[in-house]
C-alpha cells in the first residue's frame, strides 16, 4: 500500500469511515474514493459490480452499515440483520467477480461475542455462546460478515482482514437520541440538561461496564493492519480498560460542568453487563498502538466547534 494506491472507503461520511479518511490523508494518501449512497447503493448488487468494474480499487475499507443503539436495534432488528448482511455479501461477491485483487478490511463489532464472557474478551470467544438479545440481529449480520470474509478467502483467495472494534465515539458521531450509541447519547443528554437546567434521565442501572475507543485511534489501527497484516482471523481493537455507564456519565458531567441530578430508569434494559476487549493480539501485531484515554478524547470533542454544533443540532 503506497501513496498512489487507489483506495475505496465505503461509509466514508460516517464516524469510522471519516476517521479512516482523515488518517489516510494525514499519511499522504490522495487517491481515495468516497462514494455517497446516490453514487453506490450497497444493497444493489448490480450497482456494486458496476462500480468496482469501473473504478478497480486496490484497497477497500468496508465501513458502511446500518448502526444504532439499544433502542434502534430493538425497534428494527430485521433491518439491522438484512441490510448489514447484504452489504458485505454484495461487496464480496462483486469483488470476486469484478476485481479479485482488491484487499478488503471489514470492521465487525464486539457484539459478535456471547453475552456471558470471561473478561477481557479474547478472539477465541467467537461463536462460543448465546448472544445479547437487544442487538441480536446486528450481531448475527456481523458474524455472517466475518464468516463470509473468511470463506471467500478460503474458497476464492480474496484477501480479507476482519477487525472487531469496541464502542466508538468521536468526530461526526450520531447524536440522535433514538438511534445513537451510548457515548454520544450521554454527551448530548448531559449538555442539553446543563443548558436547559433539567434533570437527566438515563436507561438502566448505570452499572454495566463499557469501553470507549476514540474513532481516530481505531482508524489508526485499521490503516496499520491494512498496510501490514494479511490474515482473515479476527482481531479486537479496543482500549483494554473500561468504566461503568455511571462513571462515564460522571466524567462527562465534570468536563461539561453540569451539576444536574441523574435519574436512572430501571424499567429500561442494561444490555450486556461487561464487554472489555483483550487487545494483546493487536499489540503483538502493532506494538506502538496506544489509544488515548476517554477523558482525552472527550476533551477533543468538547473543544471542536463543529462537533458541538452537531450535538446541539
Amino acid at each position: 500500500m503506497d501513496e498512489n494506491s487507489k483506495i475505496l472507503i465505503l461509509g466514508g461520511s460516517g464516524l469510522l469511515g471519516s476517521a479512516i479518511n482523515r488518517t489516510l490523508i494525514n499519511q499522504g494518501f490522495e487517491n481515495i474514493l468516497l462514494p455517497r449512497r446516490k453514487e453506490l447503493n450497497l444493497l444493489e448488487r448490480k450497482d456494486v459490480g458496476n462500480y468496482l468494474r469501473e473504478n478497480k480499487p486496490e484497497y477497500v475499507f468496508m465501513a458502511a452499515g446500518l448502526v444504532g443503539g439499544i433502542e434502534a436495534n430493538r425497534n428494527k432488528p430485521a433491518d439491522f440483520l438484512y441490510q448489514n448482511s447484504m452489504m458485505i455479501l454484495n461487496l464480496l461477491e462483486c469483488v470476486k467477480n469484478e476485481n479479485p485483487q482488491s484487499k478488503i478490511l471489514y470492521p465487525g463489532s464486539t457484539c459478535i461475542y456471547p453475552r456471558e464472557n470471561p473478561q477481557p474478551i479474547n478472539e477465541e470467544r467467537f461463536l462460543s455462546g448465546k448472544l445479547e438479545e437487544t442487538n441480536k440481529g446486528y450481531a448475527i449480520a456481523k458474524i455472517m460478515g466475518i464468516t463470509a470474509c473468511q470463506t471467500y478467502n478460503k474458497q476464492y483467495g480474496l484477501e480479507t482482514i476482519c477487525v472487531q472494534p469496541t464502542n466508538l465515539y468521536g468526530p461526526k458521531d450520531n447524536y440522535n437520541l433514538e438511534t445513537g450509541h451510548m457515548i454520544p447519547s450521554l454527551i448530548k443528554k448531559i449538555l442539553l440538561a446543563k443548558e436547559n437546567k433539567e434533570k437527566i434521565n438515563l436507561w438502566g442501572t448505570g452499572t454495566p461496564r463499557r469501553e470507549a475507543l476514540y474513532s481516530e485511534d481505531c482508524a489508526d489501527a485499521i490503516v496499520y493492519l491494512m498496510k501490514n497484516h494479511n490474515s482473515s482471523d479476527i482481531i479486537n481493537i479496543g482500549t483494554g480498560f473500561d468504566y461503568s455507564i455511571k462513571e462515564f456519565a460522571e466524567i462527562i458531567q465534570k468536563e461539561i460542568g453540569d451539576t444536574n441530578k441523574i435519574e436512572w430508569d430501571l424499567s429500561k434494559p442494561d444490555g450486556t453487563f461487561e464487554k472489555r476487549t483483550d487487545i494483546q493480539k493487536l499489540k503483538r501485531i502493532y506494538p506502538e498502538y496506544n489509544p488515548r484515554s476517554f477523558k482525552e478524547g472527550l476533551k477533543e470533542i468538547l473543544s471542536n466547534e463543529k462537533e458541538m454544533s452537531r450535538i446541539r443540532g
